[in-house]
């Protein structure tokens, strides 16, 4: 609003000319700007009598030091008005205030101003880097995106044809969204947020429907927009790594006396000391752990598959055709197997040197996709339809399965941070003032407190909603995974970024065959968002309302080991070296009703 009134003033005191603004060709969804005649000669750091204009030295938070030009008085002021930006970002500081990262000073005889920081030509300036190397944000992206032993349930789900389908277009769609994303922050250094990048970008269509549209107002309501896909996507993948965590002790000790709930609380408990970590670069340490047991989880399910060989077994593997609702689970889940993206903008501020964000995805989707190709088509051709989410219940009770329960342990406590992390850092930043950016060593002992109570009491909520959650039936992990890749997953991932990219940067999307390919990643988004969302709402009301046996409600939760299960595919003939008798008193059950309660027993 400042600027507009400067720039007002500034028109209505030189009574100059106006022209249309040569820069509306190339970008046609902008409205038709008129500017001073001194624009030009503004941006070449020159007068309009053609002398230089005097250089201002401006520092942003960071201490990074930027120029800008004016003229030595108020008559002979121009602004060059960026052709992006359509407005002042409303956390832009108040007179007297030191400019925060991205803006530049803008000295009047009237006001003080800010706008985005440009170069000499007149474009967003590189953005200030931050303390984290390319490798530690490589690696979180690896560690948090990666779940390649969910893919044979995905693709239990989907089935070979639309399994192959989905996974194809999902690799080359989010690599490209990942990018776009990338390329916006790096251009634009004060979009260091997905809510700022939202919130830009709806202000600059307001902006062109200014008769019917507030850009200020769409400018907050496309940050909150953002803020709360974020929210529901991330605090449902969360809660889900509390709930594999729980499921995992329990799996390693089943004899002993805590029970799942009781876990919960230990979880919460020892998931504390790792939250305390300011941001992404500070957990260099932990992450590098999680990195090095992901590998070794992919190496123990090669180690299960290749010493029995499940397609050589009978009645072996069954590959039948899923129902539709089933395949949009599975393309929900194949959402959150990609799901990174809500995290990206955040990643890229914490980089020393943001412009090296698509090495950064040449290494994420390298590593991702060739452990999702291989675990995917190797484990559903192992175990077919029966593959479960939790795919250590198709391995045998051995020792090698014991040592990737325990790893997968790992990886899953180390997500419960990095899945929050986002969440977590735009509160602290915007609620309690805490810099996201703040190292250890910089940290004051009242960030320090404020960051331990919050995010202490965030973990909890989350765990008392697994306390809810942790003795239903059915396959929950999967339908929440499901739900949470429906809800933002699929819209930070698949459509948002092509749509901020093409507002925001209109000249590099001007051939037909560009804009097709943004808008049929638009469109298959908004299918999978809308299908998946009503198919996991499905699969959730049918866990929490269907039909269930009260004392089944009890300590604990016993997994059936390859060959118990019916649906097992080496049920009949048996392990080669070791047979587990079906219990007596269910042996007369089928395999779908084992497919429903999710293979699992309770202990009374």
């Amino acid at each position: 609003l400042l600027l507009c009134q400067a720039i007002h003033l500034h028109r209505a005191q030189r009574g100059s000319s106006r022209t249309v603004d040569s820069e509306q060709e190339a970008h046609p969804l902008l409205p038709r700007r008129m500017v001073s005649k001194g624009k030009t000669a503004a941006r070449k750091g020159l007068s309009d009598q053609g002398e230089a204009l005097p250089m201002l030295a401006t520092q942003d938070s960071n201490g990074a030091i930027g120029t800008s030009t004016r003229a030595p008085t108020a008559e002979s002021f121009t602004l060059p008005v960026p052709p992006i930006s359509a407005a002042v970002e409303e956390d832009a500081p108040a007179a007297g205030q030191k400019p925060k990262r991205g803006y530049l000073e803008i000295e009047s005889d009237d006001s003080r101003l800010l706008r985005p920081s440009l170069n000499g030509a007149g474009v967003p300036a590189p953005a200030a880097g931050g303390s984290s190397p390319l490798w530690v944000i490589a690696a979180n992206n690896v560690v948090y995106m990666a779940a390649p032993l969910s893919l044979p349930a995905t693709f239990a789900a989907t089935g070979w044809t639309w399994g192959t389908l989905i996974l194809g277009f999902s690799i080359v769609c989010t690599y490209h969204s990942g990018v776009l994303l990338g390329e916006v922050i790096v251009s634009r250094p004060h979009l260091d947020s997905y809510p700022k990048m939202l919130g830009e970008a709806m202000a600059v269509v307001a902006q062109h429907y200014s008769d019917v549209l507030r850009p200020d107002l769409m400018r907050r309501v496309g940050s909150e927009m953002a803020v709360a896909l974020q929210f529901l996507a991330y605090f449902f993948d969360s809660t889900a790594q509390i709930l594999y965590c729980a499921e995992y002790l329990d799996q390693l000790l089943p004899g002993s006396d805590v029970c799942q709930r009781q876990w919960l609380l230990i979880v919460w408990l020892v998931a504390i000391p790792l939250m305390q970590a300011p941001n992404f670069g500070e957990s260099r340490a932990s992450v590098v752990v999680a990195l090095l047991c992901l590998l070794l989880n992919v190496g123990t399910m090669l180690g299960e598959v290749v010493s029995y060989t499940p397609w050589a077994c009978e009645p072996g593997p069954v590959y039948e055709s899923p129902p539709a609702s089933r395949v949009f689970v599975g393309f929900t889940a194949f959402a959150y197997a990609f799901g990174g993206h809500g995290m990206y903008p955040e990643e890229v501020r914490e980089m020393k040197t943001p412009s090296e964000w698509p090495r950064v995805m040449h290494w994420t989707y390298g590593i991702c996709c060739s452990m999702y190709v291989l675990c995917g088509y190797l484990g559903y051709y192992a175990y077919g339809t029966a593959a479960r989410a939790n795919l250590n219940a198709n391995f045998p009770p051995n020792s090698l399965n014991t040592v990737s329960i325990l790893v997968q342990l790992v990886v899953t406590y180390y997500c419960i941070y990095v899945t929050s992390l986002v969440m977590l850092l735009h509160v602290e930043e915007h609620a309690f003032g805490i810099d996201p950016r703040t190292s250890c060593g910089q940290t004051t002992a009242r960030a320090a407190g404020v960051r331990f109570v919050f995010r202490t009491a965030f973990v909890g909520l989350q765990v008392l909603l697994c306390w809810l959650l942790v003795s239903f039936p059915g396959d929950l992990l999967l339908s929440l995974q499901s739900l949470s890749g429906a809800v933002g997953m699929t819209a930070l991932t698949y459509i948002l970024p092509f749509c901020i990219h093409w507002i925001l940067a209109p000249e590099k999307v001007q051939t037909r065959r560009m804009k097709a390919w943004y808008i049929i990643n638009i469109i298959v988004g908004l299918v999978i968002m809308i299908g998946g969302t009503i198919a996991g709402l499905q699969d959730m009301l049918e866990v929490f309302f269907g039909d269930r046996d009260e004392d089944e409600l009890s300590c604990h939760l016993e997994f059936m080991y390859a060959p118990q299960s019916p649906c097992d595919a080496c049920y009949v003939s048996g392990l080669p070296e070791h047979f587990y008798e079906l219990p007596r008193e269910l042996r007369n059950e089928t395999c779908p009703a084992y497919f429903d309660a999710d293979l699992r027993l309770r202990r009374r």
